[in-house]
């Protein structure tokens, strides 16, 4: 069944997907140039020197899409280093294999909204907008009126909270076929359906009220909440995390420096100021909502943000055609196989069978010796996985000394040594011996 996440509208007809936790690297229609602190030193630099390049040419846009290269977009290839990198070279052989006339041009730098609009120019169905940080998706020919932004979840089962796609809604009808337009990079967990050039008036780390958030998490904050004085921040909701909200800014900069001074006495946690800028305003609402979504007003432009309830990662966008070619949906596609697998294995990595732990010999574990022999018996508890790893060289001496037994997660043997994770399937008794490189059973007898 489809919920309700909120609204969009999109004045220019165009529509951009983008994560809107990355939107500190999008200039609008100001010149792509970072600002300090967005990058560390070298990156920064790096990101600021880049340049951009235009394919020209009577076979431009055939050269282009013989290219295969991910930092081709359409006929243009943006923030590339100055000397073009793969593309120059690839065009001329693209040329000279098929005889198709084209060449690279660099021409000056394109603003992050031009991009969209000279790539939606080439293929208004549907583009990939590069920009530092990211992809974006941008498509062209939806109503500008404003729209339903819906969600439907995952069937029922172990993921069923989650949404499986989330979608503009632009006309109604059943579609009966789907185009692909390209995937989307999150990396901050979050997305937003917004009209591209609404994203110029977009406040980041400007706040609209004066106010701010104070906020600390993790490692010892708990303990640093037991030290603070009057006024204490509140405990949030879910994590264990702690906040000052709506201070104005002299005092949000005290407590910051407070917090910066309990970090300098040893103690592990972060903490960060948080502006009540646009990303602030819809994760307020999205804190209250089922939906984990919230919609404002952005240059004259409602928008829609949302959490992807998978983290991050790439997922496409479709367009949702009726049979007579009408548009009715711009769909991302949230629940896909992939991403179901990546989690699952994310989940048994981390807090599943793969997070429990093995008696593991030094020299495996310190000394980089490959493993050569793994036992299996019933685990003691439910964070023993009954494992047990050597190298198979070590004497009895030294297995019986404490001091050369290390316990470690299955993961971290897995990162040393990928074979060994099929064999961590195997149920207690299982005992696997190295041979010839292959890790092959040990029969009960030997």
């Amino acid at each position: 069944m489809a919920e309700l996440l909120g609204t969009a509208s999109f004045p220019t007809g165009d529509l951009l997907l983008v994560d809107f936790g990355l939107l500190g690297y999008w200039c609008g229609d100001r010149p792509p140039v970072l600002a300090e602190g967005l990058l560390k030193g070298e990156a920064l630099a790096r990101a600021n020197a880049a340049v951009d390049f235009e394919i020209v040419g009577a076979d431009a846009a055939a050269v282009a899409r013989r290219l295969d290269l991910a930092d081709v977009k359409g006929r243009f290839a943006f923030d590339l280093p100055a000397d073009g990198g793969s593309v120059v070279a690839k065009v001329r052989e693209v040329c000279r294999e098929s005889g198709l006339d084209a060449s690279v041009r660099r021409v000056a730098r394109v603003a992050h909204l031009e991009r969209v609009r000279r790539l939606l120019d080439d293929d208004p169905g549907g583009v990939e907008v590069p920009y530092t940080g990211g992809w974006a998706v941008a498509v062209r020919g939806v109503p500008a009126r404003e729209l339903r932004v819906l969600g439907e979840r995952m069937d029922d089962g172990e993921f069923e909270a989650r949404w499986r796609s989330v979608w503009v809604e632009c006309a109604e009808g059943e579609p009966v076929r789907s185009v692909e337009c390209g995937y989307v990079v999150v990396d901050e967990s979050r997305l937003m359906f917004a009209d591209p050039l609404a994203l110029n008036a977009w406040r980041e780390n400007v706040s609209e009220d004066g106010l701010y958030d104070v906020e600390f998490w993790g490692g010892d904050a708990a303990a640093v909440f037991e030290r603070l004085v009057e006024p204490k921040p509140s405990e949030m909701d879910d994590r264990s995390a702690y906040a000052w909200v709506d201070l104005a800014g002299g005092e949000a900069a005290e407590r910051h420096r407070e917090l910066g001074e309990l970090q300098r006495s040893g103690l592990r946690f972060r903490a960060v100021v948080r502006p009540h800028d646009d990303d602030y305003r819809i994760r307020l609402q999205a804190d209250h909502n089922l939906t984990e979504s919230g919609t404002i007003e952005v240059g004259g432009a409602k928008v829609t943000g949302w959490f992807t309830s998978w983290g991050d990662g790439m997922y496409p966008l479709y367009r949702d055609l009726a049979a007579d070619g009408t548009l009715l949906r711009v769909r991302v596609e949230l629940g896909t196989p992939e991403i179901v697998a990546r989690q699952r294995k994310a989940e048994r990595w981390w807090f599943g069978d793969l997070a429990k732990k093995a008696i593991v010999t030094a020299r495996v574990a310190r000394d980089g010796v490959p493993a050569g022999r793994l036992i299996r018996d019933e685990p003691i508890d439910e964070r023993d996985s009954g494992w047990q790893v050597v190298a198979g060289d070590e004497s009895r001496e030294y297995l019986d000394d404490l001091s050369n037994a290390v316990l470690m997660p299955l993961r971290e043997l897995i990162e040393l040594d990928p074979d060994l994770e099929p064999l961590f399937d195997a149920a207690a008794p299982a005992e696997f011996e190295r041979r010839g490189g292959v890790f092959v059973p040990v029969p009960e007898s030997s």
